[in-house]
């Protein structure tokens, strides 16, 4: 016969089982890893007695759980210290000379982050300005602090109002994702691109032909920054490769889509038709001209804006103040000092004066938008001649456009 002392010796029973159960199904080592890695960093290092209480304090909704000895945490510290689990380092913040072969009771423990906090501002503040659903910013950013060692974002992130960013593409985080997956599997994409309307919305481009949306098949090389835009390289997947090396000196066989004005993107199932190798550094054919290979970020480094014409170089004379904006716009200027003014009317007897001559290379559409940009500056292009007769050109319909007569 069942007396009721029974049943609840036996309820006693059950409860211990599962708590029993519930212990051994704990991993400690895990348990220790995930609290090193969401509450600690390089200035937040943890005793073996903190992670115990952390580990109580996230577990506190699971009446079973038994946080492990703090023998157990100090032997799982020691392991994870010569060991790394997903990549991740765990450090301790003292010498790790401990007497007599125990351990220090004033160590404290860290797992190292895998990006430094000044690495996350800088893609952090990279990220701010970019075109991105405000709630999918937040989320990139709090992974980044993530890794930092962190897991939230700092306190000092500025509010992100829908306001300030009602220009955006609402597809720009998938549309980096599959172009991604498109570039690691070689394979060709399309999509529609987009122009903004006179209210400052994106709207698709059309096909003149059709009246309908234009589709572009694309073959992906490589997706770079470039003052502040965000851009694909690539070649059209239906174009043959030129047996020559002529071609339109504004634009190479290359081209570029800013990626935030590409939508309803899709990656085919059709193999790219022209690998970026087949391209040298000016979007040439490598095998007519021998130059050295195509190469995305040495590409648009080279161009002050992101114009797609073939490289010439180009001699310049600038002021003294204009050395900065130079070095800030070309990758690779040769700079000589010339003794004598920038402008030999402004010579002064008995004031020593100096200018400098640079030599750029630059596609030539980039080269005339940047000296138009200084026009007003100590900027004077000496060749090639095809771009003093452009610049020239564009003063004069400058003077036109703003004359008064």
């Amino acid at each position: 016969m069942t007396t009721s002392d029974d049943i609840f010796r036996s309820t006693d029973d059950w409860q211990s089982s599962l708590e029993v159960r519930d212990t051994h199904a704990t991993n400690p080592l895990m348990d220790i890893f995930a609290t090193l890695w969401k509450h600690s960093s390089d200035d937040h290092a943890l005793t073996p007695d903190d992670i115990i209480d952390l580990l109580q304090a996230d577990n506190r909704q699971n009446s079973f759980y038994k946080a492990p000895s703090r023998d157990t945490v100090v032997n799982q510290l020691q392991y994870l210290e010569y060991s790394r689990i997903l990549g991740r380092e765990v450090r301790r913040t003292d010498d790790g000379e401990t007497p007599d072969g125990e351990e220090n009771d004033s160590s404290r423990w860290y797992m190292a982050p895998v990006l430094s906090p000044s690495e996350v501002r800088l893609l952090e503040d990279s990220l701010m300005l970019s075109r991105i659903d405000p709630e999918e910013l937040q989320g990139v950013i709090s992974g980044l602090y993530q890794l930092a060692g962190g897991s939230t974002p700092s306190k000092d992130l500025p509010d992100i109002s829908i306001d300030g960013y009602e220009h955006i593409n609402g597809e720009f985080l998938t549309t980096v994702e599959k172009i991604t997956e498109a570039m690691n599997s070689q394979l060709a994409v399309d999509f529609s691109y987009c122009d903004y309307d006179e209210h400052g919305t994106l709207v698709k481009r059309l096909d003149h032909r059709t009246g309908k949306p234009r589709r572009y098949v694309f073959d992906p090389y490589n997706m770079v920054y470039k003052k502040g835009g965000y851009y694909l390289l690539g070649h059209f997947h239906n174009q043959p490769i030129p047996q020559d090396t002529d071609q339109n000196e504004n634009h190479t066989n290359l081209f570029c889509f800013a990626v935030d004005r590409i939508r309803n993107l899709r990656v085919t199932g059709t193999r790219i038709t022209v690998p970026a190798g087949t391209w040298d550094e000016n979007g040439l054919p490598r095998a007519l001209t021998g130059a050295p290979r195509f190469d995305a970020v040495a590409f648009a480094r080279q161009r002050p804006h992101m114009t797609m014409g073939t490289l010439v170089d180009v001699v310049m004379s600038v002021g003294p103040g204009m050395l900065t904006n130079v070095y800030e716009w070309f990758d690779d200027p040769k700079v000589e000092r010339v003794n004598g003014p920038f402008d030999p009317d402004d010579s002064q007897e008995g004031i020593e004066t100096f200018h400098y001559r640079v030599s750029v290379r630059s596609p030539k559409l980039g080269i005339i938008w940047w000296a138009l940009q200084y026009a007003l500056s100590d900027v004077r292009v000496e060749s090639p001649q095809s771009v003093r007769d452009e610049l020239l050109r564009a003063g004069l319909l400058l003077t036109r456009r703003y004359s008064d007569e």
